[in-house]
């Protein structure tokens, strides 16, 4: 009996409940997986599992989704809201501490006059400027919500960045992500980032699992939380963002806070 009573502690212990797991991931072009991908991986190794990643080129948004539901992709970090939370399965630990929330305004170079004069909502709503975004992103609904006009893209979201410096300029700026921003004008020096302002919302990036693999779902959330708690998420993001977020003066910009709308 004593026999049986120890094997049994033995399987139900976290050792026993380890397993082999394959994600199925997306990469970015510009490298901005990397975190992400990073973290989920040490995350489940911490807690024992074996992983090993699959990871393929940079979709469109709306096929990514497409992917993620069916099960072809295993999970994929996006701005929370409740359409997602229904679609997919959420893991409620934020990954940026909010930082994917401040957005800052890509500009082509020599633009930055034009915002000058800007210290408010009300300001940047009475320029009537055209921020460039992908066909269904999280922003176009925040944007739009909050009276400020907006350009969808449908297909390559990236040609925003050419269509920045085009003669009929259909769109005046790209609002990018804290954590985005710096990499993306590095690698395009015709553009700068706007100077002053930083517009703001209460949202953050998390994963989410494709709803056929709920076990997987399981298993990240654990995961996640450890890391959260351990403190090797903080890490991470040190590690990968430090540098990039240093120049940007987040702390001394103007704050234009945002308004997200109910039903997100």
């Amino acid at each position: 009996m004593r026999s049986y009573v120890l094997i049994l502690l033995l399987l139900l212990s976290p050792l026993a409940l380890c397993e082999d797991i394959t994600l199925r991931l997306q990469a970015r072009r510009d490298g901005q997986h990397e975190y992400y991908h990073r973290l989920l991986s040490e995350a489940l190794r911490a807690q024992g599992h074996t992983v090993t990643l699959q990871v393929s080129p940079e979709l469109p948004a709306a096929r990514r989704n497409q992917l993620l539901e069916s099960g072809e992709i295993s999970v994929h970090w996006l701005l929370q809201s409740k359409q997602r939370d229904a679609q997919y399965l959420p893991v409620p630990v934020g990954l940026t501490k909010g930082l994917i929330g401040q957005r800052l305004l890509l500009i082509p170079r020599g633009a930055s006059t034009r915002l000058a004069g800007v210290n408010n909502l009300a300001d940047l709503q009475a320029l009537n400027l055209r921020a460039g975004m992908g066909k269904d992103w999280f922003d176009v609904r925040i944007w739009q919500f909050n009276r400020l006009p907006v350009f969808e893209q449908t297909g390559d979201w990236q040609l925003l960045y050419r269509m920045l410096l085009t003669p009929e300029r259909q769109i005046d700026y790209l609002p990018r992500g804290a954590l985005e921003i710096g990499p993306e004008q590095q690698s395009r020096p015709e553009l700068e980032i706007e100077p002053r302002l930083v517009l703001v919302y209460d949202r953050d990036f998390i994963f989410y699992v494709s709803p056929r693999e709920p076990g997987l779902h399981d298993a990240i959330s654990q995961a996640l939380t450890a890391a959260a708690e351990s403190g090797l998420q903080q890490r991470l993001l040190e590690q990968h963002f430090r540098k990039q977020l240093q120049p940007l003066n987040l702390q001394q910009r103007v704050r234009i806070p945002l308004v997200v709308p109910d039903e997100l």
